[in-house]
């Protein structure tokens, strides 16, 4: 899998930790502490397709941020907000600027973080993480694309000998 993420976190251990599950997952992971470095970095050299955004940051709320992304750059990547504000008003208003979802760090482990990543991303995780046996002999594998849901199945053929 060759999607991006940028995880922009600035508790240390949880960027690293949620970093290492995403790139165990295929993912390429990008790690921000602080939102200021990335703006301009964002359209530069690299266009994630989801970011990973905590709303309490030291320079720039993840509000801030989130309009920044939205209003001032070209990206259209899914924005996930990731924080322990448990707050109606505003998860409605992240929602209302344009996130995607909301995770509650406490009640999200790395396993649940990737599953709404793909979720978000609309890659079915199944297809993702269902083991294949194959056996000697023509084997057939029919599968969704992953990144273009509505497209035909895509038929994979191996001829395997042992």
């Amino acid at each position: 899998m060759d999607k991006k993420i940028l995880i922009i976190e600035d508790d240390k251990v949880l960027n690293e930790m949620y970093a290492i599950k995403f790139s165990k997952e295929w993912y390429e992971v990008k790690s921000a502490f602080d939102w200021l470095d990335w703006l301009a970095k964002l359209e530069e050299w690299f266009k994630p397709d989801l970011i990973l955004l905590d709303l309490m940051m030291p320079s720039m709320n993840g509000f801030e941020t989130l309009w920044a992304i939205k209003n001032q750059t070209s990206s259209d990547c899914k924005i996930i907000i990731f924080t322990n504000i448990v707050d109606k008003e505003k998860i409605d208003k992240a929602m209302q600027m344009w996130a995607d979802d909301y995770l509650i760090k406490a009640n999200t482990t790395p396993k649940v973080a990737i599953e709404k990543a793909q979720e978000v991303l609309n890659i079915p995780y199944e297809i993702q993480n269902s083991p294949i046996y194959i056996k000697p002999g023509l084997n057939i594998f029919k599968m969704k694309n992953p990144l273009m849901p509505d497209a035909e199945d895509i038929e994979i053929s191996i001829n395997i000998k042992i």
